[in-house]
This record gives structure tokens, C-alpha cells and sequence, in this order.
């Protein structure tokens, strides 16, 4: 593809380091372009955009040290993203939105990192509840004895229903 700038040049697809802002901040990162080999013009393709703009979020996170996309994915661990927000106290959207690159605001970072130090605590299993049938996590407490021995062994999880 010639270059529409210059005429000249052709578009090669490298990565390239290019400038965006996030909230009236400018931050360049390293990202998928298409290059002029002739004049230098930077042009961006549509589907590398998103990756683009995750990546310019998680560079002003972590200048106004805020977790990162990829951070919050990893605290969230195998919880699906419905159950994590669920954990939370917000709603689904909001937890995809973090991950595809909308910052998060300071409260909701301090969540996240609560849920973090919570979560290291003990592990988290999947149970039933014995009234409604649905299914959710259980936290149960590491203590010291765990860090030498490990999660504790469940055979069963079960639940008793009261009143229905």
C-alpha cells in the first residue's frame, strides 16, 4: 500500500512507537502501525486500534499507579467476569471495560486490590447454594497451617435450606 502522505513510501506493518492521549495526557507506546519507509508516516488499521488504546490506558494506570488491564485480568484469576463484578459490588460491564482498556477509577481500583488481598488469604472454591441452586465462591481461611500445607481437602460442599 503506497503511502497517502507522501506518495512515495510503502506502508510496512511493524510495530512503532506511537503518541495518544488518555484524559488530556500524552503518552507514547509501542504498538502495531503501518509505516512509510519513504517519510515516516504512522497510519494505524482498524483492527489493531483497540490493542492500541489498551495499551495507552495501562500507560497512564501506570503512571498514576492504577492496575493494569492485564493486573486486574490476573487478579480475577478463572472467576468469570460476571462473578468477579459480582464480588465487587458493580456491574459486568464495568469489569469488561477495565480489561479492554477503560481506566478505572481510584475507588474502584481500591476494589479490586481489597478482592486481591482477600482473595490471598485463602482460596476460593465453588459451591451451591442449598436455597436458590446457584452457584458462587466460598472463601475459606488460609492461616498459617496452610502455608505449609496447602489449601484445605473438600470431599463435599453442601448447604441446608431453612424455610422453603
Amino acid at each position: 500500500m503506497n503511502c497517502f502522505v507522501c506518495g512515495e513510501g510503502a506502508l510496512i506493518d511493524r510495530l512503532a512507537e506511537v503518541e495518544g492521549a488518555v484524559k488530556g495526557e500524552k503518552f507514547k507506546v509501542r504498538t502495531n502501525a503501518l509505516v512509510c519507509d519513504k517519510c515516516g508516516h504512522i497510519a494505524m488499521e482498524g483492527s489493531d486500534t483497540s490493542e492500541f488504546m489498551r495499551r495507552l490506558a495501562d500507560a497512564y494506570r501506570r503512571a498514576h499507579n492504577l492496575l493494569t488491564s492485564e493486573e486486574i485480568k490476573r487478579i480475577r484469576g478463572g472467576m468469570s467476569q460476571q462473578r468477579f463484578a459480582k464480588a465487587l459490588g458493580v456491574g459486568v460491564a464495568s469489569v469488561k471495560r477495565w480489561e479492554l482498556g477503560l481506566v478505572q477509577e481510584e475507588r474502584n481500583n481500591a476494589l479490586i486490590l481489597e478482592f486481591a488481598r482477600r482473595a490471598n488469604r485463602g482460596w476460593i472454591f465453588e459451591s451451591a447454594d442449598a436455597c436458590s441452586g446457584e452457584t458462587g465462591p466460598l472463601l475459606l481461611g488460609a492461616g498459617l497451617w496452610s502455608r505449609c500445607h496447602g489449601p484445605p481437602a473438600i470431599a463435599r460442599v453442601t448447604g441446608v435450606c431453612h424455610g422453603r
